[in-house]
């Protein structure tokens, strides 16, 4: 009997040219596959190696073609085709099934001795055990079973260069936050350049005989200059401390009452500035003979340029030792650039000096559960190395590192913590591993409570207006409500509510409800008990219905009345049945229906709108075949898209090494 092909089962996957041969050439087919929900895994053998690309490629087309969960192949080479080079691929693929591999082998050494493969990572001791305790090393072998039918068995074992790979990370972090200082303050010039222009352009449009002053806007902090001891200054953004501070050019010289950098421009003569280094450069001059030598330094509100000219001999051998972060201070005076004519300062002389951390003098330290680096964009700016420094320094007992939706700074924070473990100074602080996750309710549930009622039985449609958003805080001003039944209006309530408080302008403005409207009306116990006789216990339904039950909820605790009532967001209900709608919106909806004009945000209008519209999506769901609330949840749940879901967070800590695997496992699957 002859065995199916790739394409015989296949058949509606037209891939390229490339991929069809590929596909075509293979043989001894095998295949396994569920159908709900649709899963595939696919053995093929090949006479010689193959790029893994092209498979990844198959494997994702042919996923998307066939609507699948998941669509696997499992390529089997002749052993001949084995050597150690091949490790790149059996370790991205290692990933995929749940291995820690990622950031770990890049520069990994690799020797097969014919029984073992022994794998010499660049990590100390705890970063191997991070690696092997997620299974890695059998994994990594079952792979080379699979693929190669190779025996052999795996050893990861620690290499040498973890403290290279560590400096190299470090030097790369320099580089590209010295590139970002640098691009933003081109971008800062260009931006000052165009609002001068501007302001110019104006005040001529006023006055032709304007005086252009050049004014410069600048931060906050900038002139901020507070003495905070004899030797302890803090300048702009940042305290610095000179005690102990040690000249490494030029002449020597006092630091009193230093000037700070943003009154640069009208400093005395020979001014002393305090600073932290975030670039260094220096050119040849036409001559040969002499060098320009440029510092750049910031208190992190103002910036400015040290320069001067040398020549390059033993005194200058210093400078190769001037890097971003080292603080120093500059005696000299200020000058124009000739070219940009922008402030300089040219020094007299410059001397290191330290840095005033802040510290936590509190007598019991707080543990940080939620802490974001610079691997969560536009939520921080400190590096992984800086949160374990900060920590120690502080004599933290733990510390969490919980980045949005990644653990990319955990192998640096493992380095960081490692180096000063080593060193004898982590001071027992303990690493808590997570992350704060985006999470949805994927369920897609509109109606919350056991009571489902038939889509025929009386229902009660409800909204209210309050004098605020907390249902803690604030108070009910207004309920409305309508009982239907069948597509129909039975009968109507509306009526005040005395909240005892007066009510912002702004919910005035929004509602046009006034505090006179309000006064001598019932009060909140006897207009909660009026709302609930008229309900009873039957369906409630309200749009965004979390806020208006949230309401009725808390006011019926307050008053030790019972509230038990099953209820429907109209919100979660519209996203199902107007899928084509980007806003759901109360009058969003309204609109799109065609219903015609209400008071928005008045009780009464709202409820009755409200009515209609729940008429025509009871018709919308009838015309599909949902003629019940159970079958509408199955539906919601069988339909919902959860990267169209409103998200949620959750941080999530890893508890031992199993819960860093399962955390690792985790974030896999919700980027597949």
């Amino acid at each position: 009997m002859q065995t199916k092909g790739f394409f015989d089962v296949f058949t509606r996957y037209n891939p390229s040219e490339e991929k069809r041969r590929l596909l075509e050439g293979a043989r001894d087919a095998k295949f396994r596959y569920t159908k709900s929900p649709m899963r595939v895994e696919i053995d093929l053998s090949f006479d010689r190696h193959c790029d893994a690309e092209l498979i990844y490629e198959i494997e994702d087309e042919c996923r998307t073609l066939y609507s699948a969960e998941s669509f696997k192949i499992m390529p089997h080479f002749p052993p001949e085709e084995y050597n150690t080079s091949r490790f790149g691929e059996i370790t991205y693929e290692a990933a995929i099934c749940g291995a820690v591999t990622h950031g770990f082998f890049s520069l990994a050494k690799y020797n097969d001795d014919g029984e073992t493969v022994r794998i010499e990572i660049p990590f100390y001791d705890t970063g191997v055990e991070f690696v092997k305790n997620a299974n890695t090393e059998a994994i990594l072998s079952n792979i080379l079973l699979s693929r190669y039918g190779v025996q052999r068995t795996v050893r990861i074992v620690a290499g040498e260069g973890a403290r290279e790979l560590e400096d190299a990370m470090v030097k790369r972090r320099e580089e590209i936050l010295a590139k970002a200082e640098q691009d933003n303050r081109e971008r800062v010039l260009a931006e000052r350049a165009m609002a001068k222009e501007r302001m110019e352009s104006e005040a001529r449009a006023r006055d032709p005989h304007y005086d252009f002053v050049s004014k410069v806007g600048i931060s906050s902090l900038a002139g901020k200059n507070e003495i905070i001891s004899e030797t302890c200054y803090k300048m702009g953004a940042t305290t610095y401390d000179t005690a102990g501070s040690a000249l490494i050019y030029g002449e020597d010289f006092d630091i009193f009452e230093p000037t700070p950098l943003s009154e640069v421009e009208r400093s005395p003569a020979n001014a002393v500035f305090l600073g932290t280094v975030f670039e260094v450069g220096s050119k040849e001059m036409r001559g040969g003979d002499k060098f320009s030598y440029t510092i750049g330094i910031s208190d992190g509100a103002c910036g400015c340029y040290v320069r001067f000219i040398a020549v390059n001999d033993e005194k200058m051998a210093w400078f190769k030792d001037m890097k971003p972060g080292m603080d120093v201070a500059v005696s000299g005076k200020m000058r124009r650039d000739k070219f940009d004519n922008e402030p300089q300062i040219n020094p007299r002389g410059i001397k290191k000096i330290g840095r005033a951390y802040r510290l936590d003098t509190a007598e019991e330290k707080r543990v940080e559960l939620h802490l974001h680096s610079n691997m969560s964009q536009m939520d921080a700016l400190i590096t992984p190395k800086e949160i374990v420094d900060t920590a120690i320094r502080w004599g933290h007992r733990a510390i969490a590192v919980t980045d949005h939706g990644n653990v990319q700074a955990f192998p640096e924070v493992m380095l960081a913590y490692e180096k000063a473990k080593k060193a004898g100074k982590d001071n027992g602080l303990k690493i808590l591993y997570g992350m704060e996750a985006y999470y949805v309710n994927d369920t897609a549930r509109c109606v919350f409570g056991s009571n489902y009622p038939s889509f025929d039985d009386e229902m009660i449609v409800f909204d209210i207006e309050t004098t605020g958003l907390s249902n803690r805080n604030c108070k009910i001003i207004e309920i409305g409500a309508v009982k239907i039944k069948g597509g129909e209006v039975l009968e109507e309530i509306d009526f005040f509510v005395d909240p005892e408080m007066p009510i912002p302008e702004e919910i005035t403005k929004l509602t046009s409800i006034t505090d006179d409207m309000v006064a001598g009306q019932i009060k909140e116990k006897e207009a909660i008990e009026k709302f609930l006789e008229f309900a009873g216990d039957r369906l409630l339904i309200a749009h965004n219905a979390n806020f208006d039950v949230g309401f009725i909820r808390i006011a019926a605790d307050r008053h030790a009345i019972p509230f038990t009532n099953t209820y429907l967001d109209t919100v979660g209900l519209s996203r199902y049945v107007n899928p084509e709608l980007k806003k759901h919106k109360l009058d969003a909806i309204a609109e799109h229906y065609s219903l015609g004009d209400f008071h928005h945000h008045r009780a009464s209008d709202d409820a009755r709108m409200l009515a209609e519209i729940f008429f025509v999506m009871l018709e919308r769901l009838k015309s599909e075949g949902v003629y019940n609330f159970e079958r509408m949840v199955d539906a919601m749940s069988e339909s919902s898209d959860p990267l169209k879901l409103p998200t949620n967070h959750m941080v999530i800590f890893a508890k031992n090494k199993v819960g860093l695997k399962n955390l690792y496992k985790l974030i896999s699957y919700s980027y597949l």
